[in-house]
């Protein structure tokens, strides 16, 4: 397996997709609204590989990682409002 296939299967592990090029605002980072309201810090126990994927995934995007947490809280509840009708 060369240097090139075990970065490929990592990406795919970790769902990373190529970084867009620089000076491209993240189509996610432009359709944001600036982060405002009261802030307050929670310690959560979650996995080491949960973990990782969150900070992959707020660097591939170029958010922060509460903002995607917000994100997939959001996402959550929509999907079972959407079950619920």
């Amino acid at each position: 397996m060369t240097i090139f296939k075990k970065l490929d299967a990592i990406r795919e592990h970790l769902r990373l997709q190529p970084e867009a090029p620089r000076g491209a605002p993240s189509p996610i980072r432009a359709a944001l609204p600036p982060e405002t309201g009261k802030r307050l810090q929670k310690n959560l126990s979650i996995l080491e590989r949960d973990a990782e994927r969150l900070a992959a995934l707020s660097k591939r995007d170029g958010i922060s990682q509460a903002r995607l947490l917000s994100a997939a809280l959001d996402a959550y509840e929509q999907s079972h409002a959407d079950e619920a009708v």
